[in-house]
């Protein structure tokens, strides 16, 4: 009986993008009503009040400091800004797609500054430990993103199964596993990047085949050093593409 009930009550999990939107609008809504400058609940508060995990909570509030509604204070708590009490108190004024667009960029902020502390890491580690077999994947890979350059392909595949293969050069499981939490962000960013950003694809194979010469070359430092530029680099790709 129970059985036949599930099957004609399918659902699928909501989308947690959805579930950090939803959070998001209802504390705009709530923070619209208040005075500037006041400190609102933490987010260990806002967590049991809404019923949904701390870092869905987070995702939120970075959205909503990025639209310039609430000002973090790292230390101090989340504070209702100036602008907040600009509009009508329902936000109604603040289109979903806003709020959906100061997410991404919020989780692109994170998801930057996580590939600088994890990937340069790794580049420096692969340069030192990366085995002959691995260097001939590489170059491998690094071969078959020239080709898709010349179809029509995208060339999102290649390119991320560089960092993937850099990943298991450097023969450390704990920071192979840190990567591959946040594989699916740089993924999800992938298509824009090579759609809305000109020469983007070209650019990233010079960049793929620097860093693998350093690799190769057993140079660490170079290694390290060229990643963490890469990375850089690619905040300014992103807001061309709109992600951040």
């Amino acid at each position: 009986m129970a059985d036949s009930a599930l099957t004609q009550f399918p659902l699928t999990q909501a989308p947690r993008r959805k579930l950090a939107e939803t959070v998001a609008q209802q504390l705009l809504e709530a923070v619209r009503k208040l005075e500037p400058g006041t400190r609102i609940p933490s987010e260990k508060e806002l967590t049991q009040m809404l019923g949904v995990g701390r870092s869905t909570v987070r995702e939120a509030l970075n959205g909503l400091a990025l639209l310039g509604v609430v000002e973090i204070r790292h230390g101090q708590g989340v504070f209702v800004a100036a602008e907040a009490s600009a509009g009508p108190a329902d936000g109604r004024d603040e289109p979903s797609s806003m709020i959906s667009q100061a997410l991404a960029k919020g989780v692109t902020h994170d998801l930057l500054e996580a590939r600088q502390i994890v990937e340069v890491a790794i580049a420096r580690l692969a340069a030192a430990r990366r085995t002959d077999a691995e260097i001939r994947d590489i170059e491998a890979d690094l071969q078959a993103h020239q080709r898709v350059l010349t179809s029509s392909r995208t060339p999102l595949k290649p390119a991320s199964q560089f960092h993937v293969l850099l990943a298991e050069a450097a023969h450390n499981e704990v920071l192979a596993g840190v990567f591959h939490s946040f594989l699916k962000l740089m993924l999800d960013r992938g298509p824009l990047l090579y759609e809305n950003v000109p020469g983007f694809a070209e650019w990233e194979l010079d960049q793929h085949r620097r860093i693998f010469e350093a690799v190769r070359a057993g140079d660490s430092e170079l290694a390290g050093t060229l990643m963490h530029d890469h990375v850089a680099a690619m905040e300014s790709y992103y807001k061309q593409a709109g992600e951040a």
